[in-house]
């Protein structure tokens, strides 16, 4: 056979032909001014991304391209003991191109961890770093990956649905007072930026080169609906910045000024990157699409703040629509039951604590959802109609005096 599986204990009867291999790697090295040839032989590792059940058994290729000049041994590593590694390899010269081997493997905990190929002596096999892997997900049971399968639909169609209350608020009021410029400005450049940075990782091929360049053996996890959410959640916006044109405002209603410098900030800082990234060869696209994904994550930190203080000023939640809230509440909420019920079913807890930023948005959107609760049916709740209110009648022609302003 060109080339076969063997235990270590075969392994070891080879130590003179690995000595020979060694000796053959330095003549080569010392032929060429002690530079490395380049080798002819590569390995890749397939599939490169696997998702198992405890008690699982599946077999993964190790497929061989090329030609050797000394036998090889090949060895694997699992940064992680979800299951027995895979048997090592010998490697012969006469190995032919396109020889692919078998490698099962057994499912015994569950957990994440990659898989990766080893060799020695090292210099004639190349193990690309992008190809000679595999990232094996273990689940403890499938039934929880089901309901976290659920919640994410939850809180998909809870977020989807809570731009519409504000819009429909807005109508039947024919009127923004009591909502907030500053967060519809924020909410703008938000999800704008969020819709760029996804865009260009589903859509652009050199960001996405850039990408495994940076990171061989990662996985965009960036899918077409994480592109259509933030491009949806910017057309909602625009309707409502579309309203605060024609539809009745308070005198002196307008962006503050606050908010005209940091979101000026924020876009000169993203042009700015635009001209700086063709310029610096040590920046890539990717880089400044990070950049825009930061913007849209200081934005979330800061976004419900002029809310919250609009409602604090005017004493009343009455331009500002609970439903968006209480949709907003409980798509936060199901999401973070997901990220901790699949972190319990992988065994994955470094993910979430190692990802302050995920984790403490999600509580940190729960909160300002709280403390808009608070106002709404606690603080606020009997506050009485508001002059804006009675004006805002007296201008669009309403004369049923028996009409009761609802507070919801």
């Amino acid at each position: 056979m060109s080339a076969c599986p063997c235990g270590r204990a075969r392994l070891g009867q080879d130590v003179r032909m690995n000595t020979l291999a060694w000796l053959m790697v330095a003549v080569l090295a010392s032929a060429t001014g002690g530079e490395m040839l380049q080798p002819n032989a590569s390995l890749t590792l397939l599939p490169h991304e696997r998702n198992l059940v405890v008690g699982d058994n599946f077999t993964f290729s190790l497929i061989f391209s090329g030609e050797l000049l000394a036998d090889v041994n090949v060895t694997f590593e699992l940064s992680k003991p979800l299951g027995e590694t895979p048997a090592p390899l010998l490697l012969r010269p006469d190995t032919e191109n396109g020889t692919s081997w078998p490698l099962p493997f057994q499912a015994t905990e569950n957990g994440k961890a990659t898989l990766t190929v080893q060799t020695l002596p090292p210099g004639l096999v190349q193990t690309n770093p992008s190809e000679a892997f595999a990232l094996i997900s273990v689940m403890q049971e499938p039934s929880i990956n089901v309901v976290g399968d659920v919640l994410g639909w939850i809180y998909t169609i809870a977020w989807d649905v809570s731009f519409l209350p504000q819009i429909v608020h807005n109508w039947r009021r024919r009127s923004v007072v009591g909502l907030s410029f500053d967060f519809l400005t924020f909410n703008f450049i938000g999800f704008l930026s969020y819709f760029l940075f996804n865009m260009g990782l589903t859509w652009v091929d050199e960001i996405k080169d850039e990408y495994f360049q940076r990171h061989p053996r990662g996985v965009l996890h960036v899918r077409l609906n994480d592109v259509i959410f933030p491009l949806y959640a910017l057309f909602c916006t625009v309707v409502q910045i579309a309203q605060c044109f024609y539809l009745q405002k308070e005198e002196g209603q307008r962006v503050s000024t606050t908010c005209i410098i940091i979101s000026g900030t924020m876009v000169l800082s993203a042009v700015v990157g635009c001209v700086v990234v063709p310029l610096v060869e040590s920046l890539l696209w990717l880089d400044l699409l990070y950049w825009l994904s930061y913007i849209k994550l200081a934005i979330t930190c800061v976004k419900y703040t002029p809310q919250l203080w609009e409602n604090y000023r005017r004493k009343s939640t009455e331009g500002w629509s609970i439903y968006q809230v209480i949709f907003d509440f409980t798509g936060g909420s199901f999401s973070l039951v997901q990220m901790f019920l699949l972190a319990y079913n992988y065994d994955d807890w470094r993910s979430v604590l190692t990802d302050p930023t995920k984790l403490g948005l999600g509580v940190l959107s729960i909160l300002f959802n709280v403390l808009f609760f608070m106002q709404h049916y606690c603080l606020y709740r009997d506050t009485p109609t508001t002059k804006t209110s009675n004006t805002l009648k007296e201008a669009t022609g309403y004369q049923n005096q028996s009409e009761v302003t609802t507070h919801m």
